[in-house]
């Protein structure tokens, strides 16, 4: 059987988020063996947080030493990444494109195994409003999360899909507040489809953030599995 190419995929994510995180990895990166993971502070990459207030810098920073062999961004979305000024900035800087640049990362949003709706960053709500970039809830299976993955390579690939890239949002200057700087957001429920997600009222979100205690990975990854 031929196994499905595992794209190099930049994970955004607020630290807030790290456990479940490092759990993703795990399971879709060391032992199902669909994407290979860049992301920045995550302790399974060995990275280090950038810790500068120069968004130049920091941009620079984010292209050059995280996102220059990607080619993929997942955002993992837990309840409070739309307020994260760097979750801002690495999206701005995956959906960067030009002569110099390049092309922009396919992107997709992934919800915490632990919500069922969430409010998306800005940027990353632009995006799947002109259909370049797709959201969903946590995936079921390895084969599930290397379709997602793949699309979203072949949207960056496409130079009638990169019309569609919307980047000119002012880039975040501080990390937002939760419940002031909340104004007419709304969180939504993605479905399997990736297709444009519904608004839902805000009881519907799963409610506080529990700790994430280790666990043995629960993915059967039998005749199916990828890799080799």
């Amino acid at each position: 059987m031929q196994h499905p190419i595992r794209h190099r995929s930049f994970v955004s994510y607020h630290h807030e988020d790290q456990a479940e995180v490092d759990q993703f990895i795990r399971d879709f990166d060391h032992l199902g063996d669909v994407f290979i993971a860049r992301a920045v502070g995550s302790d399974e990459t060995m990275d280090s947080i950038i810790e500068s207030e120069n968004s130049t810098y920091v941009m620079r920073r984010i292209r050059e030493d995280h996102l220059r062999d990607s080619t993929v961004t997942v955002v993992f979305i837990g309840e409070e990444t739309w307020c994260r000024k760097f979750v801002d900035w690495e999206l701005a800087a995956s959906l960067h494109q030009g002569p110099k640049a390049g092309k922009p990362n396919g992107v997709i949003g992934i919800l915490s195994p632990s919500l069922s709706a969430a409010i998306l960053p800005d940027r990353l709500r632009d995006n799947c409003e002109t259909g370049f970039a797709k959201i969903y809830p946590y995936p079921s299976s390895a084969a599930e999360l290397a379709q997602w993955i793949e699309e979203a390579f072949q949207s960056r690939e496409s130079s009638q899909k990169c019309e569609r890239v919307k980047n000119g949002r002012t880039k975040l200057k501080r990390n937002l507040n939760p419940v002031n700087d909340l104004g007419d957001r709304k969180p939504v429920c993605p479905n399997r489809r990736g297709v444009p997600p519904s608004v839902v009222s805000p009881a519907v979100v799963t409610p506080p953030r529990r700790s994430v205690e280790p666990r043995q990975p629960y993915l059967s990854f039998g005749e199916e599995s990828f890799g080799g």
